[in-house]
Formats: C-alpha cells, sequence, structure tokens
C-alpha cells in the first residue's frame, strides 16, 4: 500500500504549480513512502518478490515524474539531454537483457541504484544549491556509473537477485 502511494504522488506532483505547496508536499511524501516501504515490509516480515518489483516500477514512475517537471520548467543544455538518452538506453539495455534472460523486469537494487535513486529525488534541491551545471554533472555521473554496473551485473548473473549489493560487494 504505502508502495502504491508513490503513484499517486507522482501524478500530483506533475500537476501541481511548480514549486508550489502542492508540488513539495507530494514530492516529499513520496520520497518518504519510499524510504518507508521496503523497512516497513522488512520489519513486519511481509517483503515479497512482487512487493520488491512494485517498488522498482514505483521509483521508476517516480523518477520519470521528477524528469517531466524538470523539462518542464528548467532549461537544460544539449549535453543535459544526451547523457541522459545515452543513460536512458543503457537502463534500457539492461532491463531488456534482464527480461530476456530471467523473463521478468529485473530492475536490481545495488548501492550504487539506491544512491542515484536519492541524486534523483534530491535533484530539486542540488540544482538551488550548485546550479544545473554542477547537479547535472553530479546526477549523470551517478546514473552513468550505476546503469553501467547493473548492466554489467545483468549480463555476468546466472540467476536474478534483485537485491544484489554491487559488482564488488556480496
Amino acid at each position: 500500500m504505502i508502495t502504491s502511494t508513490r503513484f499517486l504522488f507522482a501524478v500530483g506532483m506533475v500537476l501541481a504549480a511548480p514549486f508550489s505547496t502542492a508540488f513539495w508536499t507530494c514530492y516529499l511524501c513520496g520520497g518518504i513512502s519510499d524510504l518507508m516501504d521496503g523497512a516497513l515490509a522488512r520489519r513486519l516480515k511481509t517483503q515479497s518478490t512482487a512487493g520488491a518489483k512494485l517498488d522498482s516500477v514505483a521509483d521508476l514512475f517516480f523518477a520519470a515524474a521528477i524528469a517531466v517537471f524538470a523539462m518542464r520548467y528548467l532549461p537544460f543544455p544539449i549535453w543535459l539531454w544526451i547523457g541522459a538518452a545515452f543513460i536512458a538506453a543503457l537502463r534500457l539495455a539492461g532491463y531488456t537483457i534482464g527480461f530476456v534472460k530471467h523473463q521478468t523486469f529485473s530492475a536490481l537494487h545495488t548501492y550504487a541504484n539506491k544512491a542515484t535513486g536519492a541524486l534523483i529525488f534530491t535533484f530539486p534541491v542540488l540544482y538551488a544549491a550548485l546550479g544545473l551545471t554542477a547537479a547535472g554533472v553530479i546526477l549523470c555521473a551517478a546514473a552513468l556509473l550505476s546503469s553501467l554496473e547493473e548492466l554489467v551485473i545483468t549480463i555476468n548473473a546466472p540467476v536474478l537477485n534483485r537485491d544484489c549489493r554491487g559488482i564488488f560487494l556480496k
């Protein structure tokens, strides 16, 4: 249930006026739901494969909502568009390979993916504090590294382990 609210908050964020109280409420509640859902499921011993998949899809949906918001209201330079397109292509390649290998959506919960998700969540704050160029470089670098790591893990792993911590971590 908590994970599902992230879809609603994402839609609310996109429909709200830019940087309004409604926007920030949806934005913060979506982030809080992401922090709470897995921790609460583990604590209550209700975690499941379906829940992990729903969490990954909700994360992608929320990140897409942030991207839609940013594209509508922030003037992205061409290098950032190219970087984002390249990273999206890497992600899509990893998900496609994972689907072909394992016949299911294969997003991984690596530390690098979690760090990138946190940076995506903090993008408006990074943008306000550091400007678009610095925030864009930080986010693109993290997203590129996490996408490459997930692609390598997906290609090399004989079985799907969504909770893989990373290439060098057991």
